[in-house]
């Protein structure tokens, strides 16, 4: 099959999509536009503050103008696909969705983030053959949307002695910053060892051992500190319930987790021993939480998440 996959895959995670479907012996194009075939790069520091007044001034903005037109270009350039999947459509200008549309026997969509965040197209209905979400409160409200979780990519892996109680990784993020500062506080009152990073962080005014960073942290780095803790934290957005990559990176890593996503409980993989649901307003961490052991999945459920099910799932081969 020749599959096409569109994203701006800032983390990495689709990556992990096309790379199975080039080992189940698929023709794959993967166009992520996160990539260095779609950077802009500034001749001069005054070209650079060219773009910045046409962007406040004319409504233009010279790199975006660049990734379009090199998108188009590649999109032009392919064969016609048996299928093709966009993550985030909404993402994407109208012309290139229906160009991909033209091109492709099969068009897919996959919305890894909540309809508040991030809306379909409005002609999302004619557009697309089949629309899946992450978000199981949008796939409710909404007819045309299927649920398809987030899904394992890492091989398994267990490390004996992990040297910190916990990890988290987050980016921008005001209200998920204060609960993470406020997890910190906890961790410290018992003299737990933990990794807390934020990226591009929203305020500075958190727990003083959080690393606050101005840039993104590569995902084979993130998966080796992943490994080196006992506990993931998840922390969800506002106005979104679907399951982040932390809860199947956990069942790959046999890792706990502390989430405050309450509808982590509606999903049948949910083991409280495992999981922990703590109230924003009012964070309860047991002991005895912290100090039990990971109980592994059943295999036939942990093979329901993994990223050749999602795959057999979402192109239904």
């Amino acid at each position: 099959m020749k599959i096409t996959i569109v994203a701006f895959d800032l983390w990495g995670f689709n990556k992990k999509i096309a790379e199975k479907l080039s080992e189940q012996n698929h023709t794959v194009t993967f166009l992520d536009i996160n990539s260095e075939a779609f950077k802009y790069y500034y001749k001069s520091k005054w070209h650079r503050v060219g773009n910045f007044l046409n962007k406040v001034f004319c409504g233009k903005n010279v790199k975006k103008d660049y990734r379009n037109r090199t998108l188009i270009k590649m999109i032009n350039e392919l064969p016609n696909q048996d299928y093709t999947l966009i993550v985030n459509a909404i993402l994407f200008r109208k012309d290139i969705l229906a160009l991909l549309r033209s091109k492709t026997n099969k068009f897919i969509a996959y919305n890894y983030d909540s309809l508040t965040r991030m809306p379909l197209p409005e002609n999302h209905d004619t557009l697309f053959d089949n629309i899946f979400s992450f978000d199981v409160n949008d796939v409710a409200d909404n007819n045309n949307l299927s649920l398809l979780t987030n899904y394992i990519y890492l091989d398994k892996h267990i490390n004996p002695k992990p040297k910190n109680k916990a990890f988290m990784i987050l980016s921008k993020s005001h209200e998920r910053e204060v609960v993470l500062s406020k997890i910190a506080d906890i961790f410290d009152s018992k003299n737990l060892n933990y990794e807390f990073i934020v990226a591009n962080p929203a305020t500075k005014k958190v727990n003083k051992k959080i690393h606050l960073i101005e840039h993104h942290i590569k995902l084979d780095i993130v998966e080796g500190k992943m490994k080196d803790a006992e506990i993931l934290i998840d922390l969800v957005r506002q106005n979104q319930t679907g399951l982040s990559f932390r809860f199947f990176e956990a069942m790959a890593l046999h890792k706990k987790v502390i989430t405050n996503n309450q509808t982590i409980k509606q999903y049948d993989f949910y083991n409280e021993i495992n999981i922990l649901v703590i109230d924003n307003e009012n964070i309860i961490i047991p002991d005895t939480f912290l100090n039990s052991k990971y109980q592994p999945l059943p295999e036939e459920l942990y093979k329901k998440y993994t990223v050749e099910n999602w795959i057999s799932t979402a192109f239904n081969f």
